[in-house]
């Protein structure tokens, strides 16, 4: 039996961990051992900084040694994903898959940091992975450093699994009644980490100048602007049109309740928080950018808008006012998505790629 490293930050909720827990819940577990090595959250505060990366390296080729596996699963690029792709490349297991879930490449600008990133750190990266892989077509076009993968190395894209929730068996009315919103309110959740590329300023923007009282907004998660948003929002808190909870780990007994699932974020690939809000019947309201539009289809399974405007997420709303049209277009979602992203598919692309790897062999041997 093959041992598979599944390498990732240390993530206390968010699309990363339902990824791993999937995995480590699915039939592989039967087939492979997996082990997971979280790295320390406080690593991203390594800021370039050459004795704190040789450190890192230290004790991560420490830990993957010990472990004696036969492939590091690492997901994630920028720097922190390249040392752990090096630690992983220098010890003793055999081969590294590299899981490209966002790159530099998917955020504007070319700042120094950017440039660093872009044009040698993550080329880097991906030149020294055995394979890799991408969890949604877009970034394959986006993430330019997947130009230096090795012959043969770039397999494509593997989807994230739908979610296999059985959903008549979430009762309704848990949200409703926690934060007494009337049975006739219009339930808008915003799910995931609240930090500046997930777009909720301009969710913020639209909830003051929107003009229908029938809209309540619900955001969930928590992140670096939860609070700046909680004082700028005083009013609508008190009013009972926004409320923002913080971080939940019964994510499905809240979408149970959500009308529309608003996903404003300015970059994404293939978000687990939009499938699991379809999973839950939601109807969509999803931004332009990546793996959204592979997901949602403008006007037959969900709402497309533009990222970064405040109009547009009003316009997308207000078009899904009507129930019915609510319910249509999420009932075309669900169709869609358990079929195109099951979970026997990415399960029988995944045993394909672990098995077509070899197994343990020694550090000397893997580089002959």
């Amino acid at each position: 039996m093959k041992k598979i490293l599944l390498i990732d930050y240390d993530y206390p909720e968010g699309g990363p961990k339902t990824v791993a827990a999937n995995l480590m819940r699915s039939a592989l577990a039967k087939k492979y051992e997996f082990k997971v090595i979280s790295i320390n959250n406080k690593a991203a505060t390594l800021h370039y900084h050459p004795l704190k990366a040789i450190k890192f390296l230290r004790y991560y080729i420490k830990r993957i040694n010990a472990e004696k596996a036969d492939i590091a699963y690492i997901r994630g690029l920028e720097y922190v994903g390249f040392l752990m792709t090096l630690a992983a490349w220098i010890s003793n297991v055999r081969s590294t898959i590299l899981v490209v879930h966002g790159s530099s490449w998917d955020i504007k600008g070319n700042s120094l940091r950017q440039i660093f990133l872009k044009y040698i750190i993550e080329p880097i990266e991906v030149c020294l992975a055995d394979k890799v892989y991408t969890v949604c077509q877009a970034e394959q076009k986006t993430a330019k450093c997947l130009r230096f993968a090795r012959k043969n190395a770039n397999i494509g894209t593997i989807y994230n699994s739908f979610p296999t929730v059985d959903y008549e068996s979430i009762l309704p009315g848990k949200l409703r009644s926690m934060l007494h919103i009337p049975p006739e309110k219009i339930i808008v959740s915003i799910v995931g980490r609240v930090t500046e590329r997930k777009g909720h300023r301009y969710v913020i923007e639209a909830l003051h100048k929107m003009h229908s009282p029938d809209f309540v907004f619900v955001i969930i998660g928590d992140g670096e602007f939860v609070e700046k948003y909680r004082r700028e929002c005083a009013d609508d808190i008190k009013d009972g049109r926004l409320f923002i909870l913080g971080s939940r780990n019964n994510v499905y007994e809240l979408f149970r309740d959500t009308d529309i699932f608003l996903f404003p974020t300015l970059n994404e690939n293939h978000s687990m928080a939009l499938l699991e809000a379809v999973a839950m019947r939601c109807a969509t309201v999803v931004t332009n950018v990546g793996g959204n539009i592979e997901t949602i289809e403008n006007g037959v399974s969900g709402v497309v808008i533009e990222p970064a405007n405040a109009d547009e997420i009003i316009k997308g709303l207000m078009s899904l006012h009507n129930k019915k049209t609510r319910e249509k277009l999420a009932s075309r979602a669900y169709d869609y998505c358990r079929l195109a992203f099951s979970e026997e598919k990415t399960i029988s692309k995944l045993n394909e790629l672990f098995s077509s790897l070899p197994a343990a062999s020694t550090r000397k041997e893997r580089k002959k």
